[in-house]
């Protein structure tokens, strides 16, 4: 093995096969060779927890159920059915792949790893899921689960793009052989359930016995551990602005501190700035003048680098009217729950005693969990695939 020979790949791909074919998780993407299942199930792991995914994953199937229904659909379906697990980016990228598989493929996922990397949003470890799992290529992950579970193995703790080559190498080398798709799955599911960043359960592991990092007493401190910046506190001041039972939405702009398509209207408020004027102020800009009362709630919220201490106001439209002006829209309590809203304004809501529906709900029956990770892909009209990135939280 020419990218690391202290390692015996043979035992090494037997061992973990064996283990993951006898401990994996009952997870719905692994019932199904459909590539574009997989690849929505992919989109959806970046970033996000499994837990979490699994009731996103069958109604986003019963809703758009092939890639043609997805690359039709009106994008504000597409976030609606999104709406929840955030970062709605990925769920526009997913789209965009559609589109592209449509017009170029002629509505199938390609199963030729550059062609799935010419997609947009997917990645090398996007396109190595969708090549393995899907279609049976000798293509190789990494994830934050591979990384760890590898550099644990050879105990190296660099960091940076030389590692980075090195990784990949090794990846490369271990999943030549059959089931790749099963060994990339191993080496995720090992990661996630054994190999976890802290305190390893190395008595459960299958590879154990070559493991060096096991063999030098110290596993949890491989891979180097990466510096995180300190968060950032920001000031948010939220307008919840109310009408005959409706609630205010804003359009997503660059003034916006939250992550939807869709918030309550926000602005971050400068040290020694009136949050109340700010507000008033970013309303009449959207052409809608409102009286903001008192602050009723203040909430915490982490976004990305950032702290957030969200002082929620309650509001009055002056002049109100059923229609909204450009940008702004009045939305039901109950209707929030297919809006593409920021889980920073589902946490306002709730704080301040606004039920709304569970997000993401769809119309229809779930779809049958049928079939086998091991059965032959079914048949989908129009099928096509796509992935997760390297930060997937498996």
């Amino acid at each position: 093995m020419p990218n690391s020979p202290e390692l015996p790949v043979s035992s090494v791909r037997r061992a973990l096969l064996r283990w993951y074919r006898a401990n994996r998780r009952d997870l719905p993407w692994r019932r199904t060779r459909d590539p574009y299942a997989i690849w929505v199930s992919e989109a959806m792991l970046q970033q996000t927890q499994v837990a979490t995914v699994l009731p996103y994953y069958e109604r986003f199937l019963v809703a758009f159920p092939g890639v043609a229904e997805l690359a039709e659909a009106p994008e504000e379906a597409v976030l609606g059915a999104w709406s929840g697990l955030g970062y709605y980016g990925r769920a526009r990228s997913l789209q965009a792949g559609a589109r592209v598989v449509v017009e170029r493929h002629g509505g199938r996922v390609p199963d030729d790893p550059e062609a799935l990397l010419a997609l947009p949003g997917i990645g090398p470890y996007t396109a190595g899921a969708i090549a393995s799992v899907a279609f049976g290529r000798p293509e190789p992950v990494l994830d934050g689960n591979v990384r760890r579970v590898l550099s644990r193995l050879l105990a190296r703790r660099g960091a940076g793009a030389a590692e980075e080559r090195h990784l990949w190498g090794v990846a490369r080398d271990l999943v030549r052989g059959p089931s790749p798709g099963d060994l990339n799955q191993s080496l995720m599911e090992l990661g996630a359930l054994v190999c976890t960043p802290r305190a390893p359960r190395c008595d459960a592991c299958p590879v154990s016995a070559v493991c060096r990092a096991r063999a030098a007493g110290d596993p949890d401190n491989y891979p180097l551990a990466r510096r995180t910046a300190r968060a950032v506190p920001v000031r948010v001041a939220v307008a919840l602005v109310r009408h005959r039972g409706s609630i205010l939405l804003s359009r997503r702009g660059p003034e916006t501190p939250l992550r939807g398509s869709w918030d309550v209207p926000s602005v971050v408020v400068p040290e020694g700035a009136e949050p109340r004027a700010r507000l008033r102020a970013l309303l009449a800009r959207l052409g809608l003048h409102a009286t903001i009362g008192d602050a009723i709630a203040v909430v915490p919220h982490a976004i990305l680098k950032h702290r957030l201490s969200i002082s929620i106001f309650s509001g009055t439209a002056s002049r109100p009217s059923a229609a909204a002006p450009d940008g702004l829209r009045w939305i039901r309590p109950a209707g929030l729950g297919s809006a593409a809203v920021s889980g920073a304004t589902r946490k306002v809501l709730r704080a301040a005693g606004i039920a709304s529906a569970e997000p993401g709900a769809a119309a229809g029956q779930k779809r049958s969990q049928g079939g086998t990770h091991e059965a032959p892909r079914p048949s989908r009209r129009a099928s096509s695939g796509g992935g997760s990135s390297g930060r997937s939280k498996r």
